[in-house]
């Protein structure tokens, strides 16, 4: 028995030995058979989303534990949801060559942006990013805590109200212009309003009032708004991404109509909340700004805010250029064209919804609106039996014309004016035997000259003195001296390739300056040519339209002599800036040559063949002037691209010079279409604009110890425009005039007025500054003036404010100056810090 213990004692012990030693190797096997069965390893090691495009950047790297085998696919869980299965981005990781030791690793970066759908939100979702190989196995990446989880900003659903009146806003018009009845009608020279022009303009207007009344706009007010923000708002995105090449809309305009609304009183013609001195509102061109003054009658877009609530008044400035300009010019082609009202829509769209138009929110638009409309109603009053239409439309006219002239932007008044002027002659001209020169007339010729003049006499009595302060300034006041001749080679070309110029921010080209209209200037030509020559006459207005489209031309790619710039005033024409007349002018003759083509019947066979040669020639233009551009940008444009605007530019040719008016329309207005409706964004604008609450406790608007008054904001522009438009008066920003108080201050001799003397957003910046200045002024565009400051040894209370906003992260410096203080309410959370300016400076 003692034996058999024993040999079971020494089992027991040989047996626990063996598992001592079993266990781990049996560990490491089974570790080796599984790091052996792992498809591939990699890590995430970052996460970013952009809320503006609803995106979400995954960057990290991945390897595949057989090199034999390739990285397919990302996918990417957010929330537990999938979001993107597909390719990624390649690129090169020497660090996690070096921390693994694996050289064959170097290819194994990537980054995938993957679209956020509208519904995913939340605070703090889940990410999972997994790798498929080509081998069909998956493994799921390891990620870095910070990269595990994101925060998803909730995106506004479009309600039924507001998706009903876009959807009734889109469909009443087509439904007026598509109907049997009134396809073909609208031919001649007068309209009564119960006909389809009537029919048309009510649908317009019933559209307008939809927009306004759900609060949508196309503004890009939301990158105004948006983080980091000293406001508080409830602005929303819908659909699109808000465009920042709009910056006169979202950063000047909008703001500055938000500050005259926020301006107590409401609407002044002089606005304090704008530097120390103030700023005269009535000098702002294009729509204008809301200002309770006569002249308000003479520039519709700003009615809005007198008497809706904030969201719509900002629909209604934003609806009106564009809408208004389609009805006027619609009502233009089809009076004087004696154009279908149907086809007369279809051009007046392709002005009025253009990319040029587009590209500039929509103010080119605005600015044909007047003279459109001022023509009109003329030819209205010439015609009208009753006293009554006379005077409406006489005053009308006048008051079209008036609000052209408000427009204050002389690269587009001039040559539309010498654009529409000779085209009123030309009318009166063709029209005259129907025209009525009896009492009812001659009275309306007084209304009009009465209310133009009234309106305009009453705006230059308040706004000479601004008037002469900007004519004595460097820019604008002396850019008067523009000869031409320096225009691209290939600027009829710019239209055509806006549907991707307009997105892919090209080399030269940003979306703005990328956009233009449609233009076919040998098919043009070819067709001016055998109308006149088929019947024996030219019309007058289309005889106007080619004139001018020729002395545009002529001015752009040859120049002027100086002595002709200045007599005709397009010395303050920038050559750049000529797409708007030129593209009216191709209207006209569009419509002009199609207006004919419905009076001549089927085309013969010399015209054929003189289609399909001008068809042709007008596609190998295409290709001249693709060889004219910039080497980088053409590459920079796909080649198929190219040739698809050659084949479809000389299809429109032939289909011009053949008279085939709806393909022609329906192609023409597409390829506008295409390049404009995805650059649009679609959202609400602000109902209320309020400080953030640690702000709103502050006495901002008050003024402090020697009567400092107002904040002076440090490098972000948007601050110092959003802080008026909630009531807080800002010692920089937008300025049509110079602030003569504060440039007295930091520059008593004068010495940099070349460089303070402009039109001017004005820029704070800290910046360390060595020697014995403080403070350095450049400017380093036309429209710009930046001031940097020492943030240790300026003296801040030179600059006339009583409080400095600085960016939390840029205040380094800052409290080791004795001309502020900290204000400790604002602790720095919100990405900003506040100094209260201690006394008057030394």
């Amino acid at each position: 028995m003692p034996t058999l213990f024993l040999v079971l004692g020494t089992a027991a012990r040989w047996l626990q030995a063996c598992w001592r030693v079993a266990l781990p190797c049996a560990l490491l096997a089974w570790a080796a058979v599984a790091q052996a069965a792992a498809p591939g390893t990699g890590f995430v090691d970052k996460l970013e989303v952009r809320p503006e495009q609803r995106q979400l950047v995954v960057t990290g790297w991945a390897a595949p534990a057989n090199p034999g085998v390739f990285t397919t696919n990302a996918i990417v869980r957010v929330g537990g949801e999938e979001i993107y299965r597909g390719r990624m981005q390649r690129m090169d990781r020497p660090d996690v060559v070096s921390a693994t030791g694996h050289p064959e690793w170097l290819g194994s970066g990537f980054q995938v942006t993957a679209q956020l759908p509208r519904g995913l939100h939340g605070e703090a979702l889940p990410v999972e990013v997994a790798i498929r190989l080509g081998s069909g196995e998956e493994f799921t990446l390891e990620a870095l805590p910070e990269a595990r989880q994101v925060a998803v900003p909730a995106v506004p659903r479009i309600g039924t109200a507001v998706g009903l009146a876009l959807v009734l806003a889109l469909v009443l018009p087509l439904g007026v212009l598509l109907a049997p009845r009134w396809r073909g009608a609208g031919e001649g020279g007068g309209t009564r309003w119960g006909g389809p022009m009537g029919a048309f303009a009510l649908a317009l207007g019933a559209s307008f009032v939809l927009l306004v009344g759900a609060g949508v706009t196309g503004s890009s007010v939301a990158l105004l708004l948006g983080q980091p923000s000293v406001t508080v708002s409830d602005e929303a995105v819908l659909l699109g991404e808000p465009r920042a090449i709009r910056s006169d809309e979202w950063q000047v305009f909008t703001p500055l109509a938000l500050a005259q609304r926020a301006h107590q009183p409401a609407f002044p013609v002089h606005n304090t909340l704008l530097g120390a001195d103030g700023q005269n509102m009535l000098v702002a061109g294009m729509t204008g700004l809301p200002v309770a003054h006569v002249s308000a009658l003479a520039r519709p877009a700003t009615w809005g805010f007198f008497f809706l609530d904030l969201r719509r008044a900002l629909a209604w400035a934003w609806w009106l250029p564009i809408l208004g300009a389609l009805a006027a010019w619609t009502w233009l082609l089809q009076r004087l064209l004696r154009l279908p009202v149907p086809l007369a829509a279809a051009l007046g769209a392709s002005g009025a919804l253009a990319a040029y138009s587009t590209g500039f929110s929509g103010w080119p638009a605005y600015a044909a609106l007047g003279p459109a409309l001022a023509l009109c109603l003329a030819d209205v009053a010439l015609r009208a039996q009753g006293l009554l239409r006379a005077l409406l439309s006489g005053a009308g006219a006048g008051l079209a014309a008036a609000g052209f002239a408000l427009l204050l932007y002389p690269a587009w008044q001039v040559p539309l004016a010498t654009l529409f002027v000779p085209l009123a002659l030309a009318w009166w001209w063709r029209d005259a035997a129907q025209w009525r020169w009896r009492g009812p007339q001659w009275l309306a010729l007084l209304a009009a000259v009465l209310v133009g003049s009234g309106v305009l006499l009453a705006w230059w009595l308040d706004a000479r003195d601004a008037v002469a302060l900007m004519r004595q300034t460097v820019y604008p006041g002396q850019r008067v001296h523009e000869l031409g001749g320096d225009i691209d080679r290939w600027f009829l070309l710019k239209g055509w390739l806006a549907p991707v110029s307009m997105y892919q921010g090209l080399p030269h080209l940003v979306a703005s300056d990328a956009a233009s209209y449609l233009f076919l200037p040998l098919a043009t030509l070819a067709g001016f040519a055998l109308t006149g020559l088929r019947q024996r006459r030219i019309d007058p207005p289309a005889l106007v339209a080619l004139g001018f489209a020729a002395f545009a031309l002529a001015f752009m790619f040859a120049g002027f002599p100086a002595w002709l710039a200045d007599a005709t005033l397009w010395g303050s024409v920038t050559a750049y800036r000529l797409d708007l007349p030129l593209g009216m002018a191709q209207i006209l003759l569009v419509g002009w040559l199609l207006g004919q083509a419905g009076e001549s019947g089927e085309a013969g066979g010399a015209q054929r063949v003189l289609a399909l040669l001008v068809a042709v020639a007008s596609g190998a233009f295409v290709g001249w002037q693709w060889g004219r551009m910039p080497a980088d940008l053409a590459a920079a444009l796909p080649a198929g691209f190219v040739v698809l605007v050659m084949l479809l530019v000389a299809w429109l040719a032939a289909q011009l010079l053949l008279g085939h008016r709806r393909r022609f329309a329906a192609a023409w207005l597409g390829w506008t279409l295409a390049a404009t409706l995805p650059f649009h964004p679609l959202g609400l604008g602000p109902s209320t604009l309020q400080l953030q609450p640690d702000m709103a406790r502050l006495p901002l608007a008050e003024p402090g110890a020697g009567g400092a008054r107002g904040v002076a904001v440090i490098g972000e522009r948007n601050w110092a425009m959003t802080l008026p438009a909630a009531g807080v008066p800002v010692a920089n920003g937008l300025f049509y005039t110079p602030e003569p108080g504060l440039w007295r201050s930091l520059d008593p001799e004068g010495r940099l007025r070349q460089l303070t003397n402009r039109y001017q957003r004005l820029l704070f910046e800290l910046v360390p500054i060595y020697g014995e200045d403080t403070f350095r002024i450049v400017s380093p565009r036309l429209d710009e003036v930046r001031v940097s400051f020492d943030p240790g040894r300026f003296d801040f209370r030179r600059l006339g404010a009583r409080y400095l906003l600085v960016p939390t992260a840029q205040a380094a410096g800052l409290e080791a100056n004795a001309s502020v203080r900290r204000v400790p309410a604002v602790d720095g959370e919100g990405g900003y810090l506040l100094f209260e300016l201690t006394g008057r400076p030394a």
